[in-house]
């Protein structure tokens, strides 16, 4: 799942997955607060999750991001 979310992540920022590492700041990597919207709506339609705000509240790495999709998912099932 991890390598899922970074791949998604990084064909958003059109940028090779290998540049996105697991402790990077999400607030850097997209540092416009409407991108990381979008980037949290392109999520959740590719894994058919629904990440609410207390969901993301305490997100501030790729890993945390990764984290909360995983979560979301195995609720899910």
């Amino acid at each position: 799942m991890k390598e899922k979310v970074r791949e998604k992540i990084a064909a958003f920022l059109n940028q090779p997955p290998a540049s996105i590492q697991d402790d990077a700041i999400l607030t850097t990597l997209v540092p416009e607060s409407f991108l990381l919207v979008e980037l949290v709506i392109e999520l959740q339609e590719e894994f058919g999750v629904r990440l609410m705000q207390d969901d993301l509240r305490d997100v501030k790495t790729v890993n945390d991001l990764t984290a909360v999709v995983e979560r979301n998912l195995q609720a899910k099932e």
